[in-house]
C-alpha cells in the first residue's frame, strides 16, 4: 500500500511589529497591576482632606494672665475719704474680684434700679413673657422705656416697668440671681449685686447678643450729666454705666471699664454721706492709673 506523504510547513519567524505589539501590550498590563496596587497606598498616606501639621512644640506658650491686686489701692484711697463708700472692682478675664470695701451694705438704690428691671425685661422679650412693642407709658413702648431708664434715666419708665412687672416678683427673680441684697420695695442694693448684675452683662450670662449690644449702647451713649464721675475720672477707658444719686445722700456709679490695652472690669462704688460725682471720678483715676502702671 503506498502511503501518501506531505511537506511540513516552513518555520516563520515572528516578523518585528507582532514582536513590538507584543511588548507594548506587556509594558501596557504590567502598568495597570502597579498603578492598581500602588495608587491605593497613595491614596491611604496621601487623603484629599488636607492633613493637620502639627504645631511647632518649641514656640513658646503665651505667658499666663495674673489678674492684679488693687486691694491696697482701695484702702488708701478709703483712708482718704470722710463719706462711707461700698465697693467692688471685678477682674472679667481672670473671673475673680481683685478689691472690694464693704460690698454686702444695703444702701437705697437712687436710679441703679432701673438696671435691675432693664436686664429682667430684656430676659422676658427674648422668653415672650412680656412683647416689648406694648405701649408701657406716655405712648412708649417697653422696649422704648427700656433704653430711656438706661440712657436718660428716665423715672416714668422705671417706675411703669417696675409696677408692670410687680415689686414681690422683681425681688424673687433677683434674688434667684444670687443679688440677695436688693430689694424692689424701698429701692435697696447693695454693691455686691450692681457688681453681679454687671458681671452678667459682661459675660453675656442670659441676655443674648442682640439684647446685650441694645442694653450695652444704652449705658454707652448717655447725656453728659451721667457721666460725671467714672467715665469723667479716666476718659481714655470705654465705660457702659448707670448712675443713681439722692442730693446730698448718695451718689452711685456703676459700669464696665475696657482699658485700651482690651482688659475688661466691673466697678461698682456706692456712696453714703456725700451727693458728688467728684471723688467718683477721683477713684476713676486712680484706679485706672493703678491698672496701667
Amino acid at each position: 500500500m503506498a502511503y501518501q506523504t506531505y511537506a511540513r510547513q516552513p518555520y516563520k519567524t515572528p516578523t518585528k511589529k507582532r514582536w513590538l505589539l507584543a511588548i507594548l501590550l506587556f509594558i501596557i498590563v504590567c502598568g495597570g497591576i502597579y498603578w492598581f496596587i500602588f495608587s491605593r497606598d497613595t491614596s491611604a498616606t496621601n487623603p484629599t482632606e488636607p492633613q493637620v501639621v502639627s504645631q511647632n512644640n518649641n514656640q513658646p506658650a503665651s505667658p499666663a494672665y495674673n489678674a492684679p491686686n488693687l486691694q491696697p489701692t482701695i484702702d488708701a484711697w478709703i483712708a482718704s475719704q470722710a463719706a462711707s463708700y461700698h465697693i467692688v472692682i471685678y477682674d472679667v478675664r481672670a473671673q475673680q474680684t481683685i478689691a472690694e470695701h464693704n460690698p454686702e451694705t444695703v444702701r437705697f438704690a437712687a436710679s441703679l434700679y432701673k438696671l435691675y428691671i432693664a436686664y429682667l425685661a430684656l430676659q422676658d422679650f427674648q422668653t415672650g413673657a412680656q412683647k416689648p412693642s406694648d405701649i408701657l407709658v406716655a405712648g412708649q413702648t417697653k422696649k422704648q422705656c427700656v433704653d430711656k431708664m438706661i440712657r436718660s434715666s428716665d423715672s416714668p419708665c422705671g417706675e411703669a416697668m417696675m409696677a408692670d412687672m410687680g415689686q414681690g416678683v422683681l425681688n424673687q427673680r433677683i434674688k434667684a440671681m444670687g443679688m440677695t441684697g436688693t430689694f424692689f420695695n424701698g429701692i435697696r442694693t447693695s454693691a455686691a449685686d450692681s457688681a453681679l448684675i454687671l458681671q452678667f452683662i459682661a459675660e453675656g450670662r442670659d441676655l443674648n447678643n442682640e439684647n446685650t449690644a441694645f442694653l450695652l449702647d444704652a449705658m454707652r451713649t448717655q447725656d453728659a450729666k451721667f457721666k460725671r464721675g467714672l467715665a469723667t475720672g479716666a476718659p481714655a477707658a470705654i465705660w457702659e454705666t448707670k448712675v443713681g444719686w439722692n442730693e446730698d445722700e448718695n451718689y452711685h456709679d456703676v459700669g464696665i471699664m475696657t482699658l485700651p490695652d482690651s482688659r475688661k472690669f466691673v466697678v461698682a462704688i456706692l456712696s453714703q454721706g456725700q451727693g458728688s460725682s467728684k471723688p467718683i471720678a477721683d477713684f476713676a483715676a486712680t484706679i485706672y492709673t493703678a491698672l496701667n502702671q
